[in-house]
């Protein structure tokens, strides 16, 4: 489930759907599909079996299943890769994830009558930084780095916690 979740990320959820309707959708679905069949599942089942392989023979990290599917010194090290990666992705969804925090608690409270701030496109394109003046947390409550301290921590303790059985 954790293969499946990942590959599915945040661009199918968020990117896809503005671009299907804005390129007529239809045409753009022959080349998902074909990447998904050729690309994606093939690469999702490898990775599952992997994991599987490795943990089957009691490693359950990227650099010991690196270790045991390939037997040469540098192995582990390059498993390594597997830690990063995620990692790197990992800080790029909080950011993800507090922007919409952010924007949905300044929208509740606009829609609310609590006041705050006009909900625009430019408003919004400022807030996210698209607005190129180079500053991605500057808003006036600071509200995008006090909604990424509270996923980081979130994240953190799911994280830390660990998944077990799909729970």
């Amino acid at each position: 489930m954790a293969v499946a979740g990942s590959a599915v990320g945040l661009g199918n959820f968020l990117r896809f759907p503005g671009l299907a309707a804005k390129y007529d959708g239809g045409m753009f679905m022959i080349p998902y599909f074909v990447a998904l069949i050729l690309i994606g599942l093939p690469l999702a089942w490898a990775e599952w079996a992997m994991g599987r392989y490795g943990g089957v023979r009691g490693f359950n990290s990227a650099p010991g299943i690196f270790r045991v599917i390939w037997r040469h010194r540098l192995a582990p090290y390059v498993g390594v890769l597997g830690l990063i990666v995620p990692v790197v992705i990992y800080m790029y969804y909080v950011f993800i994830e507090s922007w919409c925090l952010g924007y949905a608690w300044l929208y509740l409270q606009k829609a609310l009558g609590g006041g705050g701030v006009e909900i625009t496109p430019e408003f919004f394109g400022g807030y996210i930084g698209a607005a190129g003046d180079g500053v991605l947390l500057r808003d006036p409550w600071n509200l995008t780095l006090g909604f990424m301290v509270l996923c980081i921590l979130v994240n953190f303790f799911l994280i830390y916690r660990g998944l077990s059985r799909g729970d």
